[in-house]
């Protein structure tokens, strides 16, 4: 949580209910359709216990936590300004990936190819930006990825070795795209899709 965010009021109205925030670049719709189609596939022969809606794929750039409504306009113009003229860049997806135990993973996710130096070049924009509003970066190495399932619970042990055939076999993680926006979405436990837009920023 982001310090002094979620303060009360002084003027004896009830607060509002914190919004739990964080800022990433979408997949295309089309990548996210042809994902989607992948991981319902995957979901027939992977005993993972959480599958991620394909409206929700996305690249993390920074989670920023419960955040007052009332501080959301202030942060949208500073995302505005740390991502002005910043420009489109291309991605591509590269490979499946595992986090977590190799038997029993916590994580499935897709990796990331092309102009992965401008991505890492935008998130440290958006981190430095939030920094003056009370916004903490994370101390953990910044490993970007697109998350498609969580929590496996297979009868048997994980084999990795799936993980090779899967990336040799399917066209969606050889597939590329232009990122030309950033966006900042809320999370809303239980629902499907999980991630509402809050705002979108042209890059």
């Amino acid at each position: 949580m982001n310090d002094g965010m979620t303060d009360g009021m002084t003027d004896g109205k009830k607060d509002l209910a914190p919004e739990r925030l964080f800022t990433a670049v979408r997949l295309s719709p089309e990548l996210r359709g042809a994902v989607g189609g992948m991981c319902r596939r995957l979901s027939r022969e992977l005993s993972f216990s959480k599958w991620v809606h394909e409206e929700d794929y996305h690249i993390t750039l920074q989670f920023l936590g419960d955040t007052d409504s009332r501080a959301i306009p202030a942060l949208v113009s500073a995302l505005r300004k740390a991502a002005a003229d910043f420009g489109p860049f291309t991605l591509s997806l590269r490979e499946a990936g595992v986090f977590g135990a190799p038997a029993a993973p916590r994580v499935l996710w897709a990796g990331l190819g092309g102009e992965t130096d401008r991505l890492r070049e935008l998130q440290g924009r958006i981190v430095a930006a939030t920094l003056p509003l009370g916004f903490r970066a994370e101390e953990r190495a910044y490993k970007p990825h697109v998350t498609l399932a969580r929590k496996y619970r297979g009868e048997g042990a994980f084999a990795p070795g799936q993980l090779d055939e899967l990336t040799r076999e399917e066209a969606a993680l050889h597939a590329s795209w232009r990122v030309n926006q950033l966006v900042l979405f809320a999370t809303r436990m239980h629902n499907k899709p999980m991630y509402d837009i809050v705002e979108k920023i042209t890059i």
